[in-house]
This record gives structure tokens, sequence and C-alpha cells, in this order.
């Protein structure tokens, strides 16, 4: 294996599993357009060969296989190198910034006989496979509510982590392209006259959001439509109703400074209602529970399933081990990452239809 993008994902949540399934993955290179990082990474994880090249990196003999985790912008440009190099590519979320991109990608996915696989994590969590097997006890589903009620990563890890950061070594020209490409992927989806909280708005759509829609897609299918959806003045409050034909799903979303993770997908029936929570993902091993409340007749029963403290991020990589080794199915198909990218613009152009509210108390 071999790992393009060196950074806090990397450092904190990716290379600590990899140690751990060491039977399973050996990490021989490393890719990071920083020099100070690469060594640092390396160094700590004793990983053998480093690149400040991309090309030079994905032209390394020994790999099999690359996680890309550089930012979003490049996801298109790295992971249609790797598939050309003839590598199995796990390619964190989102799998690009725009369908479009997505759209380019897949064809060199389809024209490979490799395997590609976005990081949907939630989607191998234990807890979600445990709500997958009970969804088809409702006999009716009559609303869903999603929730990412949120601090950010850095709150969490701050006090017992560090991290290795350039020391203002990354190539200015590097910067100044990857700048550019994000601004004018996102400007392709939201319009040239996009206001600054929609850009935001944006960014959180396919950097938090997204988990929520694959999870949902997975669980319950595509949304036929999006019926209303509402971008706060900051970007981080987000509203939006989906339609399911027989039933409504909400999504909320709220980025704030108060330190917690309230993260839950809800499906309510006529007798029954199942709740799958997850905590953050930068603490290790938070367990994830289900519960399941049935009402017949006099008869009230709560269960709770769990907690699960298998890392969802470890159970996706024992995913893509198998799908590599053995062909093995995966929760979620390449592919089907194009449908969660057309969704967010769907979204945006509900949320310009709805402009926000100027900034206030």
């Amino acid at each position: 294996m071999g790992l393009l993008g060196a950074g806090e994902v990397a450092q904190l949540i990716h290379l600590p599993i990899f140690h751990q399934l060491s039977d399973r993955f050996d990490v021989v290179s490393l890719y990071d357009p920083s020099p100070t990082v690469v060594a640092r990474v390396a160094a700590h994880w004793s990983i053998p060969r480093t690149y400040t090249s991309v090309e030079a990196f994905l032209a390394d003999p020994a790999l099999d296989a690359v996680m890309i985790l550089s930012p979003d912008q490049f996801h298109e440009e790295h992971a249609r190198a790797a598939f050309a190099a003839g590598l199995h590519v796990f390619l964190e979320k989102p799998a690009c910034l725009t369908d479009t991109q997505f759209a380019r990608l897949q064809k060199d996915f389809e024209a490979s006989d490799r395997v590609g696989m976005v990081g949907y994590m939630r989607c191998y969590a234990p807890a979600f496979t445990k709500a997958q097997s009970l969804l088809p006890t409702f006999r009716k589903i009559r609303h869903v509510r999603v929730r990412d009620i949120i601090c950010e990563g850095p709150w969490f890890f701050d006090s017992w982590a560090q991290v290795a950061v350039p020391d203002g070594d990354i190539p200015p020209d590097l910067l100044s392209s990857g700048r550019q490409a994000r601004h004018d992927a996102i400007m392709s989806v939201c319009g040239t006259d996009a206001p600054a909280h929609l850009l935001r708005g944006y960014e959180v759509l396919t950097g938090l959001g997204i988990h929520a829609f694959s999870a949902m897609r997975v669980l319950l299918g595509r949304p036929h439509r999006v019926i209303a959806a509402h971008i706060g003045a900051s970007g981080t409050e987000i509203n939006i109703w989906f339609d399911y034909g027989t039933f409504i799903a909400s999504y909320e979303c709220l980025i704030d400074d108060v330190a917690r993770f309230d993260s839950s997908l809800e499906v309510i029936g006529d007798t029954q209602r199942m709740e799958l929570r997850y905590d953050t993902p930068y603490i290790r091993n938070l367990p994830g529970r289900v519960i399941f409340h049935e009402t017949v007749g006099t008869d009230n029963t709560v269960t709770e399933f769990g907690p699960y403290y298998q890392d969802p991020f470890q159970a996706e990589l024992i995913a893509f081990h198998a799908a590599v080794l053995n062909g093995a199915p995966l929760a979620d198909a390449f592919p089907d990452a194009a449908h969660d990218l057309a969704l967010c613009r769907e979204i945006m152009v509900a949320a310009k239809a709805n402009p926000a509210a100027p900034p206030g108390r």
C-alpha cells in the first residue's frame, strides 16, 4: 500500500489502522508535497520510501494499491493517474468535488480491472450493518431524520495529538494552483454569482454531509428529489428536505464550537422507530449504537444493539482488502458516488432559490 497524502487524516486515523492490520497491509511508500511532513511521518511509522513527486510515487513498482488522501480538488487527477498506473484505489471522500469530475474518473475506473472504493466509512460501521438488518422489519416508513450537529475534529485531538504540518515548504505554485482548482470546481456547481455562504455550504456538503447522503442512499435508496434546502449565513447551518415518494427525509447540519458530536440517522414507522448513532471519528473506537423502539398494542419495548467498538475506518479497510484479494463485493459500489455528488448539485440549486437571512443574533 502507498499513501498519497500525509496530512491530518493519514496521521491520526489511517496509519494507526494500517499498523493494526499489518497482517493484511504493508505500507511501503508515502507521498506528500511537504518534505518536512513526509520525512517526519515516514520516520514515525517506519515507511521505507518517500516521495514529493506524484509521478514518481505512482511509478513505485512495489505498489499494489494506493490510498488517496490529497486535498479534494486533486482527487480526480490523482485517482485517474492511479488507475492508469494499474493500481487499486481507495479514494477518501468526497470522491471528487463535482459530479462532472467524477464522470471523467468513472470512465477510467470502468476501463481498468482494478478495485475502486470511496471512503464512506459510516456504511461499514457495525452499527450501520445492524440497522440494515433491522430495516426490513418496518412495515411502513413514515419519516426519516438525519442529523450532523458537531464540533470539528481539532477540538477532540489538539490536546493529545501532535500532527506534523508543513514548514512553509510546499511549492508556492502548487498551493496557488490548488486553491484556484478548488475555487473553480465549487463555482462550477454554485455559479459565479453565488454568495460566500453558499460556497462555504457546498464545502460542508461535500466534506461532512456526503457521509450522511451516502448512508441514506445505501440504507434507503436514492431520494426522488430535493424539496427544499436552506443554507444559513455562515454556510455551516444547513437544512434539507428530501422526497422519497411515500415519506420525507430531513437533514440538519450545524458546525459550532460546542464540544460534542451528535450524528444520527433515525427511521420512524407506524409502530417502530430505529436510531443509528455515530460519534466523532477523531477519537478511536468510540462505540456506535442502534436503538430500536417498537410499540404493539400494550407492549412497548426499547432495545439497544451495541455498543459496537470496532472502528468504522478499520471495517472499511478490511472490506477493501477483501475486495482486492478475493473479489468480495463492497457495501457501496465505486460508481454510486456519482449519485451523491449529483445530489449535492441539486441541493445547491434548491438553496439558491431559498436565500439566507443576513447574519444576526
